[in-house]
């Protein structure tokens, strides 16, 4: 049975007994967020980050996921909204979102997944849908998930004295090299 082993510098894997355990290419895996406003929708992505799934010893499903950003890496093509972005999320006291599966359950290629999001200090259940598929020798997997900026705590920011949607929308591509 694999050992515990350190994730990220606050995170800790503690698993059952799995076939492998898989950390996302990266260059090839993105993580995004859009945020919506009456003028505009921005849009911030980051290559900076950890993933790593588990495969199961029995079949090949995937079994559990876990991810850690540093939120200075994400990057809205504007550094002005970023460092605004920055002060909002006070990232100096928060500087990681992290996210660890509590649940997995597999429909052909669909994934329905439960777990912890922690962002700005606070740690909420949330569950989404991804879709995974094989390609040659890579396991891509793509999914989407709605947070409410209300419920984590942070401020909205605002434009012209608007504030944006409490809608965070992440999405994501994960690319694993498969064994």
């Amino acid at each position: 049975m694999p050992s515990e082993q350190p994730f990220a510098l606050t995170h800790t894997i503690h698993s059952q007994r799995f076939a492998c355990r898989l950390c996302a290419v990266q260059g090839e895996s993105i993580l995004k967020y859009q945020l919506w406003h009456p003028l505009h929708v921005t849009t911030g992505s980051t290559q900076e980050f950890l993933c790593e799934i588990e495969l199961s010893e029995d079949s090949p499903a995937i079994q559990a996921v876990r991810f850690v950003a540093d939120v200075t890496s994400f990057d809205s093509g504007n550094s002005d909204r970023d460092a605004r972005a920055l002060e909002l999320l006070e990232a100096q006291r928060y500087p990681e979102v992290s996210f660890q599966s509590s649940s997995i359950d597999t429909f052909g290629d669909d994934l329905y997944v439960s777990g912890e999001l922690c962002f700005h200090g606070v740690t909420k259940n949330i569950s989404f849908c991804a879709k995974h598929n094989v390609m040659g020798s890579k396991l891509i997997v793509k999914g989407t998930a709605d947070v409410s900026l209300t419920q984590f705590q942070v401020e909205r920011p605002s434009l012209l004295m608007i504030r944006v949607s409490d809608a965070l929308k992440i999405s994501f591509t994960m690319t694993f090299v498969l064994p």
